[in-house]
């Protein structure tokens, strides 16, 4: 008996891990593909889409004469693509952000708190430059530090529930995420954005919305099927589809940007950075403490047999009582 329960303790006492693979596993490589495939190794940094049309660039400025593949951007596209690589990709990732650093620009002010490092708030209005041109290429960048405060974008709601979480403040960042969430329409945000300007989804969007959901620890029922139509985005090159139509069908090329954001949703080390707004559920609790639980009741069964040998059955008995009611009590905390 004793070498029975000595058995069962040794068991319960060693850590398991379930294999929950991720269903997104292959759509996840060829995203991670899609980017590798886009850097351009002379620059070491990654271009913005494969769209043939003219850059929206040339209604801030009249000479812009780039096209999206020979555009760069240090933020936001690059600084995102260093993270959506770091876990798989590391050697890529590094030189990527040793390419960013040699331009020395200053912070974004928004961008990188995706990467779990503080902003300032309210957000201001964006701000885009022309760092570095070339014949056959041009450095850009995006930076929020207009004197104007940001116009409200559903997106910049993400950055800033980010930032809250990060400084403790769990109810405004919630508050942002669920006031987010009431936009959902099944296959994009109805965001002002839509409203106002092409109606059209924003799919960046969604997949800040829903990494942002699993930085501060906040559960949305229609988590799934975001994820689900997320992926549906994705081209046949891997990359994620810049937009979407109203009734959710994916129009238009990639770009680095989106694709990048949407691989950030599944990078654990990242996600560990944010504070969680919510601990566990009752439920959730009570399967974490299960087989210490046990563990600690097993043991109380290994003393009482001891006693019992000893012919000392009624301390026997306060010892079993007392290592059941602490695991009653383990239980419901």
């Amino acid at each position: 008996m004793l070498r029975v329960v000595a058995i069962l303790v040794l068991v319960l006492a060693i850590p398991h891990q379930s294999v929950n693979p991720n269903p997104y596993g292959l759509n996840i490589g060829r995203a991670e593909e899609y980017l590798i495939s886009r850097l351009n190794p002379k620059l070491g940094l990654i271009y913005e889409s494969d769209d043939p049309g003219t850059h929206w660039l040339t209604r801030e400025y009249p000479n812009f004469h780039w096209g999206y593949n020979q555009t760069y951007w240090l933020y936001s596209d690059n600084l995102f693509a260093i993270l959506g690589l770091q876990k798989d990709y590391p050697q890529i990732s590094g030189e990527i952000k040793s390419s960013i650093n040699r331009y020395r620009q200053p912070a974004s002010d928004v961008f990188e708190v995706v990467a779990g490092e503080r902003i300032r708030l309210p957000l201001h209005a964006a701000e885009d430059y022309v760092v570095a041109e070339y014949p056959n290429y041009v450095i850009t960048i995006r930076r929020h530090n207009s004197t104007a405060l940001a116009f409200q974008w559903m997106d910049l709601w993400m950055y800033e529930a980010l930032e809250y979480d990060l400084e403790g403040n769990y109810a405004n960042a919630e508050f942002l995420l669920r006031r987010a969430e009431t936009m959902w329409r099944g296959n994009g945000f109805w965001d002002w954005s839509f409203i106002a300007l092409d109606h059209t989804f924003s799919n960046h969007k969604l997949a800040l919305f829903l990494f942002t959901a699993r930085a501060i620890g906040i559960e949305v029922p229609e988590q799934a099927i975001m994820e689900q139509h997320l992926w549906n985005m994705q081209n046949q090159y891997g990359g994620i589809t810049t937009l979407s139509d109203a009734s959710g069908r994916p129009i238009g090329s990639a770009n680095t940007e989106t694709t990048a954001l949407t691989l950030l949703i599944y990078d654990q080390n990242l996600l560990a950075r944010f504070p969680k707004a919510h601990l566990p559920s009752l439920g959730q609790t009570s399967s974490l403490l299960l087989p210490w639980c046990t563990v600690a009741l097993a043991l109380g069964l290994l003393l009482s047999t001891t006693l019992l040998r000893r012919k000392r059955v009624s301390q026997c008995s306060v010892l079993l009582t007392s290592s059941t009611a602490t695991w009653r009590r383990a239980l419901v905390r």
